[in-house]
């Protein structure tokens, strides 16, 4: 068995326990995050123009949005968009789900994000789920 077929195995399981965690509203952020760095490595086994390639890395963005971890997707998503051979259409579609992701964070923090900007408002989402509402008072 292959490195790629371990992984994808992995990955696999790795998004069933996130989806059963979700689907009974237990925190599911450290499952979708564990989702997000298995298709970093996945992605690492295949080139950004082949097809399982591209899905790895996508999968790799969306988890980490799943997650949290903004800072994490958007540092992903300029790094497959900057590949070597990165076809158009995939690095468009990168940012679309960014850009999704940054819609659905504005509408929960409409305030800050017509304030802030958004990408302060990502960084602001991102502590306050790491840390909590006293957290960012330190």
């Amino acid at each position: 068995m292959s490195n790629a077929d371990s992984l994808n195995m992995l990955v696999t399981g790795a998004i069933w326990r996130a989806e059963q965690l979700d689907a009974q509203h237990l925190k599911s952020r450290e499952a979708w995050s564990e989702v997000s760095m298995l298709e970093e490595q996945l992605a690492t086994q295949f080139p950004v123009t082949n097809a399982q390639g591209k899905i790895a890395r996508r999968g790799g963005v969306r988890a980490a949005l799943k997650a949290g971890d903004s800072v994490r997707a958007r540092r992903l998503a300029a790094l497959y968009q900057s590949e070597k051979g990165a076809p158009k259409s995939f690095q468009i579609g990168l940012q679309e789900i960014l850009d999704h992701a940054n819609s659905e964070l504005a509408s929960h923090y409409p305030y800050a994000a017509r304030r802030y900007g958004i990408n302060a408002s990502q960084d602001f989402a991102t502590k306050w789920h790491q840390t909590g509402p006293f957290g960012l008072a330190a």
